[in-house]
C-alpha cells in the first residue's frame, strides 16, 4: 500500500487524547484564576499584631539554649566513639567543656569513667544522683557514664559473690556435701535448686577447672556480667 503523506494538521479526529486546541477558553482562565486568588488569604494585616508582641530571647536564655545543644551534640558524639570504660574506645579522651554537676567525673574519659568496678564506684554513682535522686543537672553523656559505672559494680559484685560460692564449695568438697552446699545456697537466696546448682557451677569453673583465682587483680578485669561468661565460654571453646 503506498504511503500518503500526513497532513499539515490532522485535527482531533474524535480522539479527545490528542486535543488540537486549549480546551478551556480565555475568558474560563481568567475565571479559574480569580477563585484561586479569593480562596488566597494573603498577607493579613492583623499578623503584625499577632506576632508582633513576641520578645526577643534574653542573653540568659541564648545560654541556655546553647549549652542544652552543646550537650545533645556531645552525647552524639560521645554515643559514636564505641563502649565506655576502662580501656574502651568510648573513654579514650576527655571532651572539652566544663560541668559543674554531680555526676561531672562520669563524663567521657573522666576518673569515674575510667574506674574498674569497686564500692567506692558504686559510692560515687549512688552520689551521681543528687540529693533528690532526680540527677538534676546531669547530661546525657554523664548519666551514661553513671549507666555503665553500675554495670561495672554490677558486674564487680557478681564476681565478689562466686568468689564467695566457689569457696563455700571448695569447703565441702564431698559429694554429699556438695549437694548440701547447692540446698544451702537455694535456700538463702530463694533460687531453684537447678539455679543454685548452676551459679556453683559457673564459680567452680572459674576457680578451679581452669585454675583460674577471683582475686582482686583478676576482678579488676572484669567491667560487666558479660566479661564472666564471655571468660567461660572461651575457655571451653
Amino acid at each position: 500500500m503506498p504511503a500518503s503523506p500526513a497532513p499539515a494538521d490532522p485535527g482531533r479526529d474524535d480522539d479527545l487524547a490528542w486535543p488540537d486546541r486549549d480546551p478551556m477558553t480565555a475568558a474560563e482562565r481568567q475565571a479559574s484564576l480569580d477563585r484561586l486568588c479569593e480562596q488566597d488569604e494573603g498577607y493579613r494585616e492583623d499578623e503584625a499584631d499577632e506576632y508582633g508582641d513576641v520578645e526577643p530571647f534574653t542573653a540568659e536564655e541564648l545560654a541556655e539554649i546553647r549549652h542544652a545543644a552543646a550537650d545533645e551534640l556531645l552525647a552524639v558524639e560521645a554515643a559514636t566513639t564505641g563502649r565506655r570504660g576502662p580501656g574502651q574506645p568510648g573513654s579514650a579522651r576527655v571532651f572539652p567543656g566544663e560541668s559543674a554537676s554531680p555526676a561531672a567525673s562520669f563524663g567521657p574519659g573522666m576518673v569515674l569513667d575510667v574506674l574498674p568496678g569497686c564500692p567506692q564506684l558504686a559510692v560515687a554513682a549512688d552520689a551521681a544522683a543528687g540529693e533528690d535522686g532526680g540527677f538534676a543537672g546531669v547530661s546525657e553523656a554523664e548519666l551514661v557514664g553513671v549507666v555503665c559505672g553500675w554495670d561495672r559494680v554490677e558486674a564487680h559484685a557478681h564476681a565478689r559473690k562466686l568468689a564467695a560460692v566457689a569457696e563455700l564449695a571448695r569447703r565441702n568438697p564431698g559429694e554429699l556435701d556438695a549437694e548440701f552446699t547447692a540446698d544451702q545456697v537455694a535456700y538463702a537466696l530463694g533460687e531453684s535448686r537447678a539455679r543454685a546448682g548452676s551459679l556453683i557451677g559457673m564459680a567452680q569453673a572459674l576457680q578451679h577447672k581452669y585454675t583460674v583465682r577471683l582475686d582482686n587483680e583478676a576482678i579488676a578485669e572484669i567491667h560487666t556480667v558479660g566479661d564472666i561468661l564471655a571468660f567461660v565460654l572461651n575457655q571451653m571453646a
